[in-house]
């Protein structure tokens, strides 16, 4: 299969050498023919970034409500799903603490896995350190990205290093309050705080840092406090630093408004800070205005192309709007721009792979997690290398199917998950399909029966395929291939000529073979519809001819014989460089079917160059034979004036079958 739960493509068209239609108890089976109709299959195109609405409104200041946000552009309440790459934000960030409109620069492609970032010379990234203490800046790394032991141990080197350089003693009580000793981070701030007087802003910035790092709002009053005295004292130089700092204060805060202004004054220092920028752009996130946030972690993207958390956060935006492919090409970013990345932050992507069916960087990723037997035996990410070993990337379908044993051999899988179970179902359905084993064909058909039922994916052309070449139930096999187009109209998708041909034949060879009456009249409705949908594909002349030879109706023999002229017209009209082919038993049914129509109206004469033409094809044709036998029969009692036992007019009959592969 293509992707989990596409329908598989038959690439074995087969036919059949068809016999005249004396009654309805014929036993011919179909052999193979060549001809087929072109595939209509394209390529998805890749995610791009959505056109921006020209003006919204901007998160309003929190001093009248805490707890009123932002007001949004009503028109903006959705995230993206369908990006364009047209996105070109207007005007520069204006310091207001009221209205906010686009950044300058265009939208930069970098989003988009098309597409390149531009790269600028950026400033110094506000996530780096400003201290220039190489102890410090190693531990604040460290702790950025969750290490804690790291962070201590430099942090503790630094302050054994140069103890009047308080810098790393801020860095430890860093540490402290990431591991939830709230106290000890106290004290030893207090402590710095005494110190540093007016001497050492850097220390009181790098204190309200600490407290912004974590994320959580009780912290932010104090975070607040620190960072003001810094900004207040009109004998501190200005840096970009402290006002994205404040910003991160205010926002946690909910104070959007206020917060925005913090980060306009950082911009105006560095136009170019790509955490600024992207810091704006949480905040239109969070107020669901998801157009301007996306033109904002673009615009850092653009002036940084290295700058995982821009990435993230679009990552996170498309997510939001169900677009995985574009959400997992950026959190990818993210992580290919980090260092030190934690296992759930790769979990996390993986699961974006899964969704967007990327299972080679879902595999290559979940290889990169370090806790495996914590992370990798559990249900969920077996699932995902189960789902992903079904999938055309790999075809280790003995290793899905290994997988799900073990995922339903769990106490209480997918109890009450419908949407576990249909992909469980799908997953084993289709690793039963693919491996050799006694009822193992059986138990394909009714997995992918029962994920079929629930599923937004369509299932029916697997299954269908099932019936046709392991059951050999072809009668089955056009039933299901019924439904399969019968989803794709429901779901708005092109039923192909692919599709009509596979419908038609299964219901032919359903009728000649399996005996359902029932399916006749499908099968000709469904090559009137390939005809239709694919008009150069002359095959479909042929199959109508075969199909029409077993009508009940008195026209039909006569519909028949002008399928097969058509045929030959078709043929004739082919040249040698055709893409369309024709093969010679084809020709030869065509000829001996219509030779046996004028040797019918006892016009021997007109009977014959059709016959020989299809000797001349096929000289193993049994129609072909009998008819000249027969008509050299009689034209010896002609001459002799002898009489003999009447011949039968009726064609011979052949036992081949369906065979499995090939082409139309």
């Amino acid at each position: 299969m293509k992707n989990l739960g596409a329908s598989i493509i038959i690439m074995g068209l087969l036919g059949a050498t068809v016999l005249p239609l004396s009654a309805q108890t014929v036993n011919s089976k179909p052999q193979q023919p060549t001809t087929q109709p072109a595939t209509e299959q394209k390529q998805p195109t890749a995610p791009t970034v959505p056109t921006p609405a020209t003006r919204t409104t901007q998160p309003t200041n929190s001093s009248q409500s805490t707890t009123n946000q932002s007001t949004t552009n009503s028109t903006q309440t959705n995230p993206v799903t369908q990006p364009t790459n047209t996105a070109q934000p207007t005007t520069q960030p204006t310091r207001s603490a009221q209205t906010a409109t686009q950044p300058t620069q265009p939208a930069m492609q970098a989003a988009q896995p098309t597409a390149t970032a531009q790269t600028a010379s950026p400033q110094r990234a506000a996530a780096q350190p400003i201290s220039t203490n190489s102890n410090f800046s190693q531990g604040y790394m460290a702790l950025r990205s969750g290490q804690l032991d790291a962070a201590q141990k430099a942090f503790d080197q630094g302050v054994a290093a140069d103890k009047k350089d308080l810098i790393n003693t801020v860095g430890q009580g860093g540490v402290a309050l990431a591991r939830g000793d709230v106290n000890k981070t106290k004290e030893i701030f207090a402590n710095v705080e005494k110190k540093a007087k007016k001497k050492h802003p850097e220390w009181l910035y790098q204190m309200a840092e600490m407290y912004t790092m974590t994320g959580n709002k009780q912290y932010a009053d104090e975070a607040l406090r620190l960072i003001n005295t810094v900004l207040d004292d009109s004998k501190v130089e200005k840096k970009a630093e402290y006002y994205l700092v404040k910003g991160d204060a205010l926002r946690m805060k909910n104070q959007g408004g206020d917060a925005v202004s913090a980060y306009e004054s950082a911009l105006q220092l560095q136009p170019n800070n790509a955490q600024a920028i992207t810091q704006v752009g949480k905040i239109f996130k969070a107020s669901k205005n998801y157009n301007n946030a996306r033109d904002y972690f673009v615009k850092a993207i653009g002036i940084d192309s290295t700058y995982a958390p821009a990435y993230e956060e679009l990552g996170d935006l498309y997510s939001l709007g169900r677009n995985y492919r574009s959400a997992a090409f950026n959190y990818k970013k993210a992580i290919d721009n980090s260092s030190n990345v934690p296992d759930s932050t790769l979990l996390n992507y993986t699961k974006l792979a899964f969704l967007a069916e990327d299972y080679k960087n879902m595999m290559t990723y979940l290889d990169r997690i370090q806790d495996k037997q914590t992370i990798l035996n559990t249900n969920p990410v077996r699932r995902m290398y189960a789902y992903a070993y079904v999938s055309d990337d790999y075809k280790q379908y003995d290793k899905a199917l290994e997988l799900m044993k073990q995922v339903l051999a769990s106490p209480g899988t997918s109890k009450g998950d419908t949407i576990a179970q249909t992909l469980d179902y799908a997953a084993l359905g289709q690793a039963y399909a693919n491996l050799e084993g006694e009822g193992y064909d059986s138990l394909a058909i009714d997995y992918l029966t029962k994920a079929a039922a629930d599923t937004a994916k369509n299932f029916y052309g697997d299954i269908a395929n099932l019936y046709y070449t392991k059951k050999k139930n072809y009668a089955s096999a056009a039933r299901a291939y019924e439904q399969a187009n019968q989803w794709k109209q429901t779901h708005n998708q092109k039923v192909a000529s692919q599709d009509y041909f596979n419908l038609g034949r299964s219901a032919y060879f359903g009728f000649t073979i399996n005996k359902d009456s029932t399916l006749i009249n499908k099968a000709d409705s469904a090559f009137a519809m390939l005809s239709e949908t694919n008009p150069s594909y002359g095959g479909s002349y042929l199959w109508r001819a075969r199909v029409n030879r077993y009508m009940p109706d008195t026209s039909a023999n006569t519909r028949a014989l002008k399928y097969y002229q058509d045929f030959v017209s078709y043929a004739d009209t082919l040249s040698a460089s055709s893409p369309n082919k024709v093969t010679n038993k084809d020709l030869a049914e065509a000829n001996s079917f219509i030779g046996y129509n004028y040797y019918n109206q006892n016009n021997a004469e007109k009977a014959m160059p059709y016959l020989n033409k299809a000797l001349e094809l096929d000289p193993e044709n049994k129609m072909a034979i009998q008819l000249v036998e027969n008509i050299n029969k009689s034209k010896t009692v002609a001459k002799t004036g002898k009489t003999q036992k009447p011949v039968q007019r009726a064609a011979p009959r052949t036992n081949s079958t369906p065979k499995k592969g090939g082409s139309r």
